[in-house]
């Protein structure tokens, strides 16, 4: 009796042993497939650091990175050293747009807005594009203003610039300034040639 339960044990030993193999096997072949189909962790397959991806999640929430980082206040609110993975998710971004079929600088606007004059109606420029953010200098009505950059920041309906003027570079407020010399950018108020400064 002893013999043959013995031999019983073996089996059931050599059975489980083949399972777990059995297991193994479908585990590693289920780890494969999910790493070749993309299912790895996007910080690890980017190489961001997984602190800074955080503190940027935490800080932009589901803002693109691009248009949460055109408030340079932002920028002193995560480690000096995520500065470079906040970069290379800039680049991700304007890369991605590029696929999709978009301008990655300035996807709403069919002439480059550097290529465009601008005149303001007159306001603050300010150190970011928020009405909150702190004021560097007032502008003229009629002041000619360069369009640097569309930030995609939106306020009421309008679109934050950064712009180049007489009294330095900021932020200006697409509700209270025109284009003119192309199309007219989303988010800005008025072509110059149809109601220019002083006109209403």
């Amino acid at each position: 009796m002893s013999f043959n339960r013995g031999r019983q044990d073996a089996r059931c030993i050599q059975r489980s042993g083949a399972f777990m193999r059995q297991i193994q096997t479908l585990l590693f072949a289920l780890s494969t497939l999910l790493l070749a189909c993309g299912m790895s962790s996007p910080s690890s397959a980017q190489g961001y650091d997984e602190a800074c991806m955080r503190a940027v999640e935490t800080l932009c929430g589901r803002t693109s990175v691009m248009q949460c980082f055109a408030d340079e206040a932002q920028w002193g609110k995560i480690p000096e050293r995520c500065h470079g993975d906040v970069q290379s998710m800039f680049e991700a971004e304007n890369d991605s747009a590029a696929a999709g079929g978009a301008d990655p600088a300035d996807g709403q606007a069919s002439t480059p807005i550097e290529a465009l004059s601008a005149l303001s109606y007159g306001g603050i420029l300010r150190a970011g594009p928020s009405m909150d953010s702190k004021k560097k200098a007032s502008v003229k009505p009629g002041q000619p203003i360069e369009l640097l950059e569309a930030t995609g920041i939106w306020t009421d309906d309008y679109q934050w610039f950064k712009v180049k003027t007489a009294s330095g570079t900021g932020y200006h407020w697409g509700g209270i300034f025109c284009t003119m010399g192309g199309v007219k950018p989303e988010g800005v108020l008025y072509d110059c040639d149809e109601n220019p400064p002083g006109s209403f």
